[in-house]
């Protein structure tokens, strides 16, 4: 394995303290922000939503997930099918995702539009289109950190040992994407771009560039 430097192996340790003890870094961040966290069954394909809302979108992959979470969590965003398992029952606000893509874009566009209310309500702070614009900039950095990630792993194989790679990707589950690519940036060594849409790519209606990932 390549020498690596102090920054590096402090992210890891750090990546690996997040993966084993969620439930500490979601609470941190709370107090700080002043946010809610929103567990989400399945994965969101809109976290931007949440994110703009001032929420701090949670994946629960599994029940362990879940038992580590069951105390920050705020709200839940779950499928109209049946979960692989049991959400918690309880006064926490729910928003149910239909499984079924929708049919037209003008039903994704309600969608989003509903979700978006939904958000805002839990939060007290519903997105504006600047918020949902820087949202939708963050998960886009946040994405092409997570490229350079595997493409750095594919050409040094020994960057990182594979636990020490599933630490790193799990504990973007946790961190809102700004912090994780904070991350991903100091353990890759690189400045990553935090404008990673072109200025002239943020025209019209951000809530229609999030419905089309629904179709």
């Amino acid at each position: 394995m390549p020498v690596r430097g102090r920054v590096v192996l402090e992210g890891i340790r750090f990546a690996a303290g997040v993966a084993s003890d969620p439930s500490g870094v979601v609470t941190l961040w709370k107090a700080a922000t002043g946010g809610k966290a929103v567990g989400c069954l399945p994965v969101i394909p809109v976290p931007e939503l949440l994110h703009a809302a001032c929420l701090l979108p949670i994946a629960v992959a599994s029940p362990e997930d879940l038992s580590l979470l069951s105390g920050p969590l705020d709200a839940w965003l779950v499928g109209a099918d049946p979960s692989p398992f049991t959400v918690p029952s309880g006064v926490l606000p729910r928003f149910a995702v239909p499984r079924v893509p929708p049919g037209s874009v003008e039903e994704a566009l309600d969608r989003v539009e509903a979700l978006a209310e939904w958000a805002g309500a839990v939060s007290g702070s519903p997105p504006s289109e600047g918020g949902l614009w820087k949202s939708i900039r963050a998960y886009a950095t946040h994405r092409s950190l997570l490229d350079a990630l595997d493409e750095r792993c594919a050409l040094e194989t020994g960057f990182l040992t594979p636990q020490e790679r599933r630490d790193i990707v799990r504990a973007g589950i946790f961190l809102p994407p700004e912090a994780h690519s904070r991350l991903l940036s100091a353990i890759l060594g690189i400045d990553h771009e935090p404008d990673a849409i072109a200025a002239e790519g943020e025209k019209g209606d951000p809530l229609i560039v999030l419905a089309s990932r629904l179709m």
